[in-house]
């Protein structure tokens, strides 16, 4: 029986609970969204690759304008004045920041608004465009609506900084659930326009400022039409900010640099990785983005009281809590990845070919999951540390071996393979983040003088054995069920894989599966008491 976890790791893990369950709504809206649009358009025509395209600018602008860098800089920033009494301090820096990056995102909204028919013209390979005339203009136009969703973006970014520096992650969590919503809210209205896309994506940026409003009441903001560049809380988020928005750079260049991997590749295999890609995010986010967001203020406070043998405790339950949760889910989508993706997205336009694809991608993508979860944790644990250069370097280092992994997999080694080139694609993706995560654990590592590897090292030795087993029996069952409902294919190998998993977890001892039975004990017993009391 594994010791109780302390204080500080049981708070962060309820918080990550909260965050965990609003990303998967959110994830699940997305999923219906994506079910929607190709149900509505299908994966490969003209309307689908136009928004495809259009979309990557506009969430480019505010990823490296706001995006993670806000997140990095104005939370410790805004929770130093409360933390010194100056209520009136921070709300003044929060006034400061709002209106710097309203007149940031509108300014290259509009620079982007003019140069959107070269912008797009550069996305859209010769065989694309031949194949679909029609693509540049609509793509164009598409884009240029949407670029108001980096301003609204902006915005909604700002407070939902404020709201995680005070302690509420529940609103800032289901904003992107909102965002989804209002695509399919749009689509769904002008269906079977391809603009209810475009005014959907609108609608949604809308949604995400507005849900955030009532918690940031709570806290009585006064907002205040002031730009204050001098101001000392101002100078310090723009210096923490300035690695971190060129690593986001960077880092948001990657959907750019993959779409130049993929001019050769036909619309539909285009498609199917970003299709593809959005799946894998789904465990990410549950996983990877919950607990980073819930571990952050945490691991600032430590840190700023040099606490360092707490914040390495913390780092490594963090760490083993996404080996715990993400291993099975990496081991899921690679297994069953072409039931999965026939279940969600195979109706209407949709064929058995798109799920081949989408289900070839997600096979190389999965194999990133754990460096993706992983990562969430690492670089906030530098940024906790003040240090937003380390993983800006790692970031920027990241981008060119992609790219060269991925041109090596796709066009070189694949096609003397026999294999589709964009596995590839998702392959020297999923390569690249695995070494961009070690390098980093291992900076982190040399920090700190250690990252209790002592409990990680054989709870990862376990927790590869439990996962082996379950691949086994969920390939098996796989076998055995071909031919069968897609129904039936997924669910059960998911169902008997999954308790097998959990039933190793507990013969070895896995601290974080006592951790669960532990939880789940004081949850029973806690309506039983409420079920008592009525």
């Amino acid at each position: 029986m594994s010791p109780p976890a302390p204080t500080g790791q049981r708070q962060v893990m309820r918080a990550a609970g909260i965050v965990s369950l609003a990303f998967m709504a959110s994830r699940v809206m997305g999923l219906v969204r994506d079910v929607a649009i190709s149900y509505y358009f299908g994966a490969s025509t003209a309307e689908v690759i136009a928004y495809t395209y259009a979309s990557r600018i506009p969430e480019f602008i505010f990823n490296v304008t706001v995006g993670g860098a806000l997140g990095s800089a104005f939370i410790p920033t805004f929770a130093g004045y409360f933390a010194r009494d100056d209520e009136a301090g921070a709300w003044r820096l929060f006034s400061a920041v709002i209106n710097l990056v309203l007149i940031a995102t509108t300014a290259l909204a509009g620079l982007a608004a003019l140069l959107a028919p070269w912008l797009m013209a550069s996305f859209i390979s010769p065989v694309q465009a031949a194949e679909y005339p029609a693509l540049l203009p609509l793509a164009t136009s598409m884009m240029r609506v949407m670029l108001l969703t980096p301003i609204i973006f902006g915005v909604s970014g700002v407070l939902m900084g404020a709201l995680n520096a005070r302690q509420h992650f529940l609103a800032p969590a289901l904003a992107a659930t909102m965002y989804n919503v209002g695509i399919i809210v749009g689509m769904v209205v002008l269906a079977p326009n391809v603009w209810g896309l475009a005014v959907g994506t609108v609608l949604g940026a809308l949604g995400h400022l507005l849900v955030q409003i009532p918690s940031l009441r709570q806290e009585r903001p006064r907002y205040q039409p002031i730009f204050l560049l001098k101001d000392d809380g101002v100078r310090q988020v723009l210096r923490l900010m300035g690695p971190r928005v060129l690593g986001l750079s960077f880092s948001y260049l990657n959907p750019i640099a993959t779409a130049f991997l993929t001019r050769p590749l036909t619309a539909a295999s285009v498609v199917a990785l970003e299709r593809a890609f959005r799946i894998t995010l789904m465990p990410y986010s549950i996983v990877g983005q919950a607990l980073g967001v819930a571990a952050f203020p945490t691991l600032s406070t430590l840190a700023a009281q040099q606490d360092w043998p707490a914040m390495r405790q913390l780092i490594g339950a963090a760490l083993r809590s996404i080996l715990f949760f993400g291993l099975p889910l990496a081991v899921l989508l690679m297994v069953l990845r072409q039931p999965l993706v026939a279940i969600l997205f195979e109706r209407g336009e949709f064929s058995a070919e798109d799920t081949f694809l989408v289900s070839w991608g997600l096979l190389f993508y999965a194999i990133a999951l754990i460096a993706l979860a992983a990562l969430e944790v690492v670089s906030r644990a530098f940024y906790a540390l003040q240090d937003t250069t380390t993983p800006v370097v790692a970031g920027i280092a990241q981008l060119p071996l992609m790219a060269l992994l991925s041109a090596l997999f796709a066009y070189v080694l694949f096609p003397r393979w026999n294999l589709l080139p964009l596995g590839g694609i998702a392959l020297g993706y999923s390569i690249s983040n695995v070494l961009e995560g070690g390098v980093l654990l291992w900076l982190l590592r040399r920090r700190l003088g250690g990252l209790d590897g002592h409990a990680i090292w054989p709870a990862t030795q376990k927790l590869a054995f439990a996962s082996v087993g379950m691949m086994a029996v969920m390939q098996g069952m796989l076998w055995v069920l071909g031919g069968t409902a897609v129904w039936w294919q997924l669910l059960l190998p998911a169902a008997v894989g999954g308790s097998l998993y959990l039933l190793l977890c507990w013969w070895l001892a896995i601290p974080e599966m006592a951790q669960l039975l532990a939880f789940a004990q004081r949850r029973r017993a806690k309506d039983k008491r409420q079920g008592t009391n009525d």
